[in-house]
Order: structure tokens, then sequence, then C-alpha cells
């Protein structure tokens, strides 16, 4: 949640943009999966097996990717459910060409309407039920997560598959940061938790005992902040359950990498561009400042202040609002980029996504500090519902989930914005990244931030060709 900006704090982002200064609950519903029996085909293919050693390396080979239930961590909005379907067509093009069974592959946004599906706890004990008898592992991946469906394979077959398993890459935290509430001050280094864009893995054992413990203590009406970290908390349950083990070959690599021959995964990272960069003058921008520049307002009556001046006061041919707070660093540049990959047609809220009381119903929110996006369609639906602050002071990013969770309007994430400064989150986490935002200037020193993390790069990648910038695009 971003705090009031300070007067003497200052706002620094490549721009040539307009710039203006100025808690329903959810239902938890088991989701609808098709779960195929195979026990019958199994027996009738045993004397097949007999005959044959090749075509019985095949069939084990078969069973046991059908044995892993693929779960990519999608999102409903058109460009990001779009990324997931190819995805998963290619996970079952690659198990049909090798002549495999094909395994289940599911979109966690097609799954359940529940809310907090995308913090995946409160789905284990649906997981548990329908897979728990017949898989060994569940793989989860992001949508923009390469797989290498036979080394997958032969990576978790040296795993015993009957023990409980937390795999992948591991992350940690070089020194005590609050996004992580300075978790293990003394030494941050010894906790590791998973790099979702390599992908990770539980173990059926795992999940099954994840579910109980579930039923019986039901997950916290509390705030997601960093899932991945608070996933590895979950399970290590204080020393009780498994640490993470790192997996080398789950990998953030780019597939073009000469690093990748061992990889059974790897990342598309970089900056996503579906065709030309929106204009600059199709994006309003707002700074959240003090007192001093807006009145009496407080700090949600600021932000509600600028979502009617852009809808009722701008160019109603500007499709993109965008507000910050006073001390973050934003690269418009590459932000104009990213929105090339949304319709503003559509009700886009964009940002860096937080939860509050997903696990016993809440809702989502984009956290303030990162920087929030949305389409002029999000804005004029918005308003028309007539919800507003439940107080001027109230929190604003947060209201703002509410309402949008009421409207049914569903938050976008984008891991590209940052709520905290580049040295709150792991180097190997930011190095598959090309950021858009990040947030504060406490104990560094933002310009140096900006042009080590934000600036466009003398040289910087736009399609395959390197393009130099002039120094407007600061």
């Amino acid at each position: 949640m971003s705090r009031e900006p300070g007067c003497n704090r200052w706002l620094l982002f490549a721009a040539c943009a307009h710039l203006f200064f100025l808690l329903p609950p959810l239902r938890t519903r088991a989701f609808a999966v098709n779960v195929v029996r195979e026990s019958a085909e199994d027996e009738t293919e045993l004397p097949l097996l007999q005959k044959s050693e090749k075509r019985g390396t095949i069939s084990k080979t078969s069973r046991e990717l059908k044995e892993i239930v693929f779960i990519i961590q999608s999102q409903s909005n058109s460009f990001h459910s779009k990324r997931a379907e190819d995805l998963k067509r290619d996970i079952l093009k690659q198990a049909a060409d090798l002549g495999k069974e094909l395994p289940t592959v599911l979109l966690i946004h097609q799954m359940d309407r529940h809310e907090g599906a995308w913090t995946i706890l409160p789905l284990m004990r649906d997981f548990s039920v329908t897979y728990g008898r017949n898989s060994s592992w569940i793989f989860f991946c992001e949508e923009d997560t390469r797989i290498q469906v036979v080394k997958l394979l032969e990576t978790l077959g040296r795993f015993d598959e009957s023990k409980e398993w937390f795999l992948g890459k591991a992350l940690y935290d070089e020194e005590s940061t609050i996004i992580h509430h300075y978790a293990f001050a003394e030494n941050p280094t010894v906790f590791k938790f998973p790099d979702f864009a390599a992908g990770w893995a539980l173990s059926i054992p795992l999940v099954n005992k994840l579910a109980k413990k579930l039923k019986s203590e039901p997950l916290k009406s509390d705030f997601t902040i960093d899932l991945k970290h608070e996933i590895a908390l979950y399970i290590w349950q204080n020393g009780e359950g498994p640490h993470l083990t790192p997996v080398p070959e789950f990998c953030t690599d780019d597939v073009n990498s000469y690093k990748v021959d061992h990889c059974a995964t790897t990342f598309s990272n970089f900056l996503p561009l579906c065709g030309e960069p929106v204009k600059k003058e199709d994006v309003f921008v707002a700074v959240k400042t003090c007192r001093k520049f807006h009145g009496d307002r407080s700090h949600c009556g600021k932000t509600f202040a600028i979502l009617e001046r852009f809808l009722n006061h701008s160019s109603p041919r500007t499709p993109w609002l965008v507000i910050v707070d006073d001390d973050t660093l934003i690269s418009i540049f590459r932000l104009r980029k990213l929105l090339s990959c949304y319709d503003p047609n559509e009700p886009v809220f964009l940002g860096e996504r937080y939860g509050y009381g997903l696990g016993t119903g809440g809702y989502s929110y984009i956290t303030g500090g990162g920087g929030m996006v949305f389409s002029r369609t999000a804005v004029r639906k918005l308003l028309a519902s007539k919800c507003r602050c439940y107080s001027m002071d109230a929190p604003d990013d947060m209201v703002l989930g509410m309402c949008f969770s009421g409207l049914g309007i569903p938050i976008t994430h984008s891991p590209l914005f940052h709520q905290a400064r580049p040295m709150d989150y792991p180097k190997g986490y930011l190095s598959h990244q090309i950021p858009v935002s990040f947030h504060k200037h406490w104990n560094i020193d933002p310009v140096k931030v900006y042009f080590t993390w934000l600036a466009p790069h003398t040289e910087e990648s736009l399609n395959g060709r390197k393009v130099a910038y002039n120094r407007e695009d600061l």
C-alpha cells in the first residue's frame, strides 16, 4: 500500500505526456476439471508391454507425463490469456509429437471464480481431491515460461515422487527487506523461495499434506504482497515442512541463450511489444503530491479527483491514465511499449498486484507506489458505479481494488512494476526483467537508480533491431 508522499520528494520519469498535478465477500467454489481415469487402459496395455521392451519404455514415459498436472499462472485479460493458451498448445503439441498421452494443462484463471485463485494456496484442497490419487506432480509456470517436456520429465524423474518435494529455482534476499516483513533479519540468505518464471513443482504427497492443513487451519485474512515468498513460508511451516530444493534445470535464461542446453525451462525475458508503442499524447500522467498542490484533498480524495479530471476534462481521445506518487521512478518509454499489448477498449487496471484477505474472501488491488495504469474504459465504468472513498484519507489503492472487485473487473498484474526499491528484490529476480517502475527514494540516489534501471539504453533492442534514442525520451 502506498503512503502519503512527501512535499520535498520529487518525481523522475521519462515522458513527454500530459502532466497534471493535482469488501465484497467472495465465494469459494470448487473448480470443474475433467479427470480421465486410466486404470482400465493400463490393464489392457500390460500384455503389449511384455511383447515389446521399446513400446514398454514409451508407455512408461507416457504414464509419467500424464501424471504431471501443468498449472499455468494465467490472467483473464485478453493479452495474457492468449499467451497462456499459446503455452498450453505448445505443451500439448510436444506431448503429441512424442506420441505420448496428453497431460492435463490448466489455466489458473479458468479454474475457479474465486478471486484469490491466483494466490494458489486456496486451491490446494481441490488439487488434492482431483489429482491426489492419479498424479505425481503439480508443475506451476508463468505464461512466458518455456518448457522442454522431455527434459522436464528427466528432471522430475530424479526425485522420489512418494516423498514431499518443493522444487524450483532458488531466490533469496541478500538483506532483510520490507516486502518480506524483514523476515530472517539476522541472515536472510538462508531462506530460499522459488522464481515463478522458471517454473516450480510440488509432489502430490506435499499437495495432500497442504490440503489437510488448510482443511483444519484455514488461511488467515491478511495481505498478499510477494506470493512466491509467502508460499515458501507456508510450506516451510517454521521448519516442520520442506525447504525449497534448488533445481538447476529450472532456468530463467532466454531460450536463445548458450546457457540453456541443460535447461528444462527457460523464460522469455523481454519487454512485450505488440506493434508500435502507444503515442506519447495517448498517455495522461498524473502525479500525487503533497497538500501544497492538492489543497484540502487527502489520500483517496486526490486519486478520485484525478480520475474525474481525466474522464471529464481531458481529451476523450486519450486512452490511458497513469497515476504515480511523487517518489515513483518510472520509464514512460517502456510503459508505452508495454501498453501496445493492451486494448484500451477493455477495462484495464494494470500494475503490481497485491491482495487483501484472499484466503477467506477479499480482493486484489494494484499497489499505488509502483504506478497504477487505467484504460479510459475502466475509469468510465468505475465512476459510473458511484463507488467512492469510504473516507477521504482512505488508502486509495485498496479502495480502487474493492471497487473494481465489486464491478467484476479483474486486476491485471505485471511484475515489471515495483512497489519498492531495486535493492529490496533479489538480484536473480530482476536479472530477467526489463522494469517499468520502482518506488521510494529512501537511502538511495534516485537519479542513479533511474539511469541504472529505467533510462532507455543508448542501444536498446526493438523488434530485434538496435536503435538510438533522443534526449526527449528521458
